[in-house]
């Protein structure tokens, strides 16, 4: 199993603990080849809202540098991780940096084909509260980049460091993480048994519609073009 995983910060603490306590228990069942990024050491760089990935294409914008090699991680994975803690009732600005940068994968635009067989996984941490919040702006990415299934670890630390976490709270943790990671196993053991998800099959149909319209972006038109989406091929 090829496992990709962005941090959205470069700190070990308790989001970074959790995602290693999953780590773990994946590779007791799977022998598992993981692609580690650290935010913001792996893609530094702000949005500049230029355009040039939706109009020119990605390799075209002035930090392809830092996103390709992400992008390429993401492609080449059986499943992708998005962690973050809860910073302001939702994701690290680092991560949603790069979110912004990887907008262009968007079903809405230009979809990469290898993402509608892939799994998905958020993982959030907080003192408090936001974690529901800060998951959902993970997931939104994953739904659009066109996933076939998505899970999300939501752990409320009540602490502001790991060590500080209680017993009681690491413990389940623990039995969370090996919970969900004979899940995700099991998932991608029979990913092509799994149903296709209601939405994404309407979103897609929805986009392939507008496609066949669109006189104002070449690059994304061509891009369904060049993958037969608007002839009736679909990439799932």
């Amino acid at each position: 199993m090829k496992v990709t995983i962005i941090n959205g910060n470069m700190r070990h603490g308790s989001t970074w603990h959790c995602m290693d306590a999953l780590r773990q228990e994946l590779a007791k069942k799977e022998n598992i080849e993981v692609v580690e990024f650290s935010l913001p050491r792996d893609m530094p760089n702000f949005c500049n809202g230029c355009f040039s990935c939706f109009y020119h294409g990605e390799n075209s914008y002035p930090h392809a540098n830092n996103v390709k090699p992400i992008v390429d991680a993401i492609s080449a994975a059986d499943l992708v991780i998005l962690t973050s803690p809860v910073y302001g009732f939702d994701v690290s600005g680092q991560m949603k940096t790069l979110l912004d940068h990887l907008y262009f994968m968007w079903m809405s635009h230009r979809p990469n084909p290898n993402m509608f067989h892939k799994i998905g996984l958020t993982i959030t941490t907080t003192a408090g509260a936001g974690a529901g919040h800060a998951t959902k702006t993970l997931r939104n990415s994953l739904t659009y980049w066109g996933m076939k299934k998505v899970y999300a670890i939501k752990a409320p630390v009540s602490a502001k460091k790991w060590d500080d976490v209680s017993q009681k709270t690491k413990d389940k943790i623990q039995r969370d993480a090996a919970a969900l990671a004979a899940k995700i196993s099991k998932s991608i053991s029979n990913l092509n048994k799994l149903p296709n998800p209601i939405f994404r099959t309407f979103f897609f149909n929805l986009m392939a519609a507008m496609q066949k319209g669109n006189n104002w972006n070449s690059t994304d038109r061509q891009h369904w073009e060049d993958n037969g989406w608007l002839s009736g091929g679909r990439p799932y």
